[in-house]
């Protein structure tokens, strides 16, 4: 599996979806996707409340999450006091990966989210809290879900519970997974098949790659190399070596 991965780092490029058609499916997506995003006031939403006996920002069905006030002191002091989300859910932040031509590509998904600048990033496979894929908000469940719910009938390279951004989330976590299929998987229009290589070079465009996707895939195994480098030296050049040994790190930068 780690010469699989190496290689799929090696490659740069895909005659399945080319780097330019990449960014050319985001572009249409952006361009064809039309939304309405604007900031509204607690008290004009029918939905969202604050809660004055709980002392919190929260909704009608006690989903998603609530807003409170959290405050840190030190031997008596305090230190910070800022408003901070409360999520107690671990939801799912899931990347599919099949070999392809022979090489490992990983399933992407243009996802919108309201605080983009760009409206579209490219996102794991599923990116769903538990309240997003039980269907909390009345809509439909995220594609692909299934595999991720049923992870042990396929090969797992990837499964950890990570912390969210603590300084603005107070202990949430997401489940980060990657599972290697072998079936034939049906692609849907918001989604497209890459290479490790691809992503690499995607993630040197500004807000294009978005957090959860570096988040996912810095846990990948590049840590199981020997300290010689014997097992990745037959696909990298000398000059991209020391890069690939600091890899981890890139991925979250």
């Amino acid at each position: 599996m780690l010469n699989k991965l190496l290689s799929s780092w090696s490659q740069e490029e895909s005659p399945l979806s080319p780097t330019a058609s990449i960014l050319k499916w985001v572009e249409e997506r952006n361009r064809n996707l039309v939304v309405n995003i604007r900031p509204n006031r607690l008290s004009d939403s029918n939905f969202w409340l604050y809660d004055r006996e709980q002392g919190c920002v929260t909704n009608r069905n006690h989903s998603f999450f609530t807003i409170q006030g959290m405050q840190s002191f030190r031997e008596g002091e305090l230190l910070l006091e800022q408003p901070v989300i409360v999520q107690d859910e671990i939801g799912y932040l899931g990347i599919l990966c099949k070999e392809l031509d022979g090489v490992l590509h990983f399933l992407m998904q243009a996802k919108i989210e309201p605080g983009n600048v760009n409206k579209i990033q490219i996102s794991p496979t599923i990116q769903a809290t538990k309240s997003n894929f039980t269907q909390k908000h009345g809509g439909t469940r995220p594609p692909y879900l299934d595999y991720f719910l049923n992870a042990d009938r396929h090969r797992v390279i990837v499964d950890q519970i990570q912390s969210e951004q603590s300084s603005r989330f107070y202990k949430k976590r997401n489940r980060n997974i990657i599972l290697l299929v072998k079936e034939a998987v049906e692609v849907l229009p918001s989604h497209c098949w890459m290479t490790l290589g691809q992503l690499k070079q995607l993630m040197k465009i500004d807000n294009l790659v978005n957090m959860d996707t570096r988040t996912v895939l810095s846990c990948l195994p590049f840590s199981l190399m020997d300290g010689s480098g014997g097992q990745y030296r037959r696909y990298f050049p000398q000059r991209l070596r020391g890069t690939l040994l600091i890899c981890r790190m890139q991925a979250i930068m």
